[in-house]
């Protein structure tokens, strides 16, 4: 076997997409092997999240079990093994953590020695792997859901001027306010001819008190509480996008239609979640 790269999956939908598609761009740069790390990420986790990539059309191996070198990352023997990295030359490292004060460099950059290279971390930032982003989006394309319900949907969205508005509000460490929505939709219906909109959100409640879409039609998405890839799958069909602070609507506009081809996006201009992105936001110049 060749030199490879371990990449632990944790974290949301939104977070495993980025975790493998920077993975998978150090896997290609470097000539190496990409193996997941499926288990370790999710013994601790208390939202009960679960590994969700094997829906998806992933180039990648399940990480050998004889390769852990604990069954927690809370194990005092992966944190020695974490710690001990620490003070290692950087391209001499077995183990490298995301540290979000650093520039994407800190992984563009390295050009390990060791056979086996574990990362750990949410690479949330684009610029991880934006030089393979054709292939990424291949590889991350989101499977479209089997229901009658959620098919006929997506057809109906796709073939209108349609724009998905995400709000996240339960169990989130930063909310977003509703004058953010506001001001994208004032925008919107400015500048798009009449525009539909298509909401998403954990709070359907808050949506309908405290956003305004005047005389524009609204379909609220309430059905796939138990699916959030047919959610993910409905946003890549909608035409454009006023996302949350939250990497799973920046997916759904990331993996929908091209922005060059008349795309408008809005996304938080300064986002604050509990914890801070890598560059910007994700990266990408989404502003108001």
């Amino acid at each position: 076997m060749g030199k490879a790269v371990i990449a632990i999956i944790k974290g949301g939908l939104g977070n495993q997409l980025f975790i493998y598609a920077a993975a998978r761009a150090f896997a290609l740069d470097k000539g190496r092997l990409l193996f997941l790390d499926q288990e370790r990420g999710y013994t601790h986790d208390k939202y009960e999240r679960s590994y969700r990539l094997n829906r998806f059309p992933i180039h990648a191996e399940t990480m050998p079990e004889e390769w852990m070198v604990a069954q927690t990352l809370k194990h005092p023997r992966h944190k020695l093994v974490r710690a001990w990295n620490k003070f290692l030359p950087r391209n001499w490292r077995s183990y490298i953590a995301h540290r979000w004060h650093l520039p994407p460099g800190q992984l563009l950059d390295l050009n390990p020695g060791r056979t086996r290279v574990t990362l750990n971390g949410y690479w949330s930032d684009e610029e991880y792997f934006v030089k393979h982003s054709g292939l990424i989006r291949k590889e991350l394309a989101v499977p479209p859901p089997k229901d009658e319900q959620n098919l006929k949907l997506g057809d109906e969205i796709s073939s209108a001027n349609t724009v998905f508005i995400h709000a996240r509000r339960v169990n989130y460490p930063t909310l977003i306010s509703a004058d953010y929505y506001r001001k994208a939709l004032k925008s919107l219906r400015q500048r798009l001819a009449d525009p539909e909109f298509v909401v998403f959100s954990d709070d359907p409640a808050w949506t309908k008190e405290n956003i305004d879409f005047g005389d524009s039609p609204v379909r609220w998405v309430e059905h796939n509480a138990e699916d959030e890839l047919a959610d993910l799958w409905l946003m890549t069909r909608c035409r454009h996008a006023v996302i949350a602070n939250s990497s799973f609507s920046w997916w759904g506009a990331w993996l929908g239609a091209d922005v060059s081809s008349g795309r408008i996006i809005f996304a938080p201009e300064n986002p604050k979640w509990g914890i801070p992105p890598a560059n910007g936001w994700f990266g990408i110049p989404f502003k108001m």
